[in-house]
């Protein structure tokens, strides 16, 4: 029973390479949840009451600047957690956590999280390389957002959803992809345009399917591959 409830969570990268006795320590807290497109799971300044592990899910890390601009900072899928703000000592969001893509979610209360973390000093190194891994991506995101063309950065971005999303078709408007590059949103529709025209997307009416993946690559700025590499050592 411990190897089938464990392996109904392991579509979760870090949860699938938790030791048994780890995973035994979370068990009882952790449940699976379906998470909605669009939806807040927690925003800035709110109290954090939970911890997700996505599994088929893609979760973005939003920045709220003001009333009404926000940018992305940050993507997470089956390769890692949301709600890291824990770990560092912090009971509230630091960030707007938005649903990019639907899907499946492993869920444990923070309290029982934080447990969890105090009596496993090989469950909090885990996570402390994950959290290694998650600041390679913040940091490369700003500075291709400074040094990069946008084609570049949409094909980047587009490649980090495809890897978290393990579906070659997903829902995407053009006002939120504008929102995760933090454009205009005729500035995006001129660029998935030229990527579709280029054979590598279609899209059409909200509904991006990535054509040809190795393309997209080739289209892609460094900092993808950067990002990739960082978070295949938390693995081996």
């Amino acid at each position: 029973m411990n190897a089938d409830v464990k392996r109904a969570h392991s579509a979760n990268r870090l949860l699938s390479a938790t030791s048994a006795a780890d995973f035994l320590i979370l068990r009882p807290a952790l449940e699976l949840v379906t998470l909605e497109p669009r939806s807040v799971l927690v925003d800035v300044g709110e109290p954090i009451q939970h911890v997700y592990f996505p599994h088929s899910a893609v979760i973005c890390l939003m920045a709220v600047m003001g009333e009404r601009e926000i940018a992305e900072t940050a993507t997470v899928g089956p390769e890692g957690v949301v709600g890291i703000e824990v770990l560092l000592g912090k009971p509230t969001a630091m960030h707007r956590t938005l649903v990019q893509v639907p899907g499946a979610a492993s869920r444990v209360g923070v309290r029982e999280f934080s447990v969890a973390v105090q009596q496993s000093g090989s469950l909090r190194a885990l996570l402390l390389r994950y959290i290694g891994a998650f600041l390679v991506q913040v940091t490369q995101s700003v500075a291709c957002n400074s040094l990069h063309r946008l084609e570049e950065r949409c094909s980047r971005w587009l490649l980090m959803a495809h890897d978290r999303a393990h579906r070659d078709e997903f829902q995407l408007t053009q006002d939120f992809l504008a929102d995760m590059l933090g454009v205009h949103r005729p500035t995006v529709t001129i660029v998935a345009r030229t990527l579709q025209a280029a054979g590598l997307i279609n899209y059409s009416r909200g509904r991006l399917t990535i054509v040809d993946r190795q393309g997209l690559e080739d289209s892609a700025c460094e900092c993808y591959g950067i990002v990739r590499r960082a978070y295949e050592e938390i693995f081996g």
